[in-house]
């Protein structure tokens, strides 16, 4: 415990913002969620990207600009409620100085392409309102780049990959300091992306394929071009992405609450937030019952390592963007949790440094500066 509280953590994904928009205090402990600022210093949590992801089923093709700032307008009041604990980072040197000052640094990393609204002056914005990374699609893919959920799927495609205009924002993002996040893209984005960039880049919450076949999660090429490129793979703690088994245990778990999901269904419509916070009332502990144990989540970073080296692996929860956790990390409170696996795997200290954070430190010195 010792060793994890003065080690520098990083988790590069957590989507507890949409949890503040529908009326949370994440400044004071609770049991909902997995997020809230005592859970993540009792998590010794040194770093946090606060993720700004926008529906789009609710919000496009009009309004993802307009929520993304509501969204950083949220994350800004609860840094300003709590001056002495939490602050974003615009630079690296603030990541020093916060951890100096025992403060976390809640970076701001937006998901998904579409709040720029095919603006490169929007992009501009929102770099200087403090975002840090840019995730290249979500599950929809933009006018300008296709996402994996698109690439895999059955649908006819006007293009796949970047257009000229996606390229742009590469470059863009290159020219003002921004990561480039590729968790959520297509393999033709993905690869267009590394013949754009001239930067490391980052999946900020992606995991192995060849472990656990998901069209989320990256291949052996993959994982390859991004140790080539000198980027990082951020290991999701999403049970659907780290066991190949779970979806059929939570299907049967979700058919046995039926009446009550349909019901909410109607009531808010099946793609939108308020349904998504409903149904967790109702599934929670009984997801957390089938789900897969912290071991497997350990497995994939294992795997990353055997195949890339310690210096391309770390952590990006998805806290709050998920249903549901492995067994033995169910909030962030928990992560010291993975520091102890990995110490008992035979990790060394230096490596599980690199892991929990330095990994992440790296790549934000190098893009960000």
């Amino acid at each position: 415990m010792a060793f994890h509280y003065e080690s520098y953590v990083a988790d590069a994904h957590n989507d507890v913002l949409g949890r503040v928009l529908n009326g949370d205090d994440i400044l004071i402990r609770s049991d909902k969620g997995h997020t809230d600022l005592p859970r993540l210093q009792e998590g010794g949590i040194d770093l946090e990207v606060f993720v700004i992801w926008v529906n789009p089923d609710e919000y496009v093709p009009v309004g993802s600009y307009d929520q993304a700032n509501k969204m950083i307008d949220a994350l800004e009041n609860i840094c300003t409620r709590a001056t002495d604990k939490i602050a974003i980072p615009m630079t690296f040197n603030d990541l020093l100085v916060n951890e100096s000052q025992g403060k976390i640094s809640a970076m701001i990393g937006v998901e998904g392409g579409h709040p720029l609204e095919n603006s490169l002056d929007k992009l501009q914005h929102f770099y200087d309102r403090g975002m840090r990374y840019l995730g290249i699609t979500w599950n929809n893919s933009t006018d300008w780049a296709t996402s994996a959920e698109d690439e895999t799927s059955e649908k006819l495609l006007p293009f796949q990959g970047l257009t000229e205009f996606g390229k742009d924002v590469i470059k863009k993002c290159d020219e003002l300091g921004v990561i480039i996040d590729v968790s959520h893209c297509g393999e033709k984005t993905f690869y267009d992306i590394l013949e754009t960039t001239a930067h490391p880049i980052i999946a900020s919450h992606s995991s192995v394929y060849n472990i656990c076949p998901h069209f989320r999660n990256l291949n052996d090429a993959q994982l390859l071009a991004i140790k080539e490129n000198g980027g990082v793979v951020f290991v999701n703690y999403y049970p659907a992405y780290i066991d190949s088994t779970f979806e059929k245990r939570a299907n049967r778990v979700r058919e046995k609450h039926k009446h009550a999901l349909d019901s909410l269904k109607v009531l808010y419509g099946e793609e939108s937030d308020d349904y998504w916070y409903k149904s967790q009332d109702i599934l929670d502990k009984d997801l957390a019952a089938v789900a897969p144990s912290l071991d497997q989540l350990i497995d994939h970073i294992d795997y990353i390592v055997n195949l890339l080296g310690p210096d391309h692996v770390g952590l990006g929860s998805d806290f709050d963007g998920i249903e549901v956790l492995p067994r033995g990390i169910e909030d962030c409170s928990k992560t010291p949790a993975i520091t102890k696996r990995l110490f008992e795997r035979g990790y060394t200290e230096e490596n599980i440094k690199k892991i929990l954070g330095e990994n992440f430190k790296r790549v934000f010195r190098q893009v960000v500066g």
